[in-house]
């Protein structure tokens, strides 16, 4: 098996998110007296503000999962390297 890929800086990507959460939010707490047509347009608003976010946290998901399969192989490497120097 060659070496595995280390994915890149997630720490952007969870900045991003979290500050379009807290957005999505603040209009939320907003609107609360609001009539029904300028709650409609409040929802709008939200919706804009988390589009392509789940998108988002699958690239998150998928940069986990590469670095705890990197994290995996060298556990592996080191323990052979251990056993190897050990005899």
């Amino acid at each position: 098996m060659s070496e595995p890929r280390i994915p890149g800086h997630t720490c952007p990507m969870i900045d991003t998110l979290k500050r379009r959460i807290k957005e999505a939010h603040r209009l939320a707490d907003a609107s609360e007296k609001n009539s029904d047509d300028e709650l409609r347009s409040v929802l709008g608003d939200i919706a804009h503000e988390l589009h392509g976010e789940v998108d988002a946290l699958e690239d998150i998901r998928s940069a986990n999962l590469a670095l705890r399969n990197a994290a995996e192989y060298w556990e592996e490497k080191a323990k052979q390297l251990e056993s190897d120097t050990a005899t």
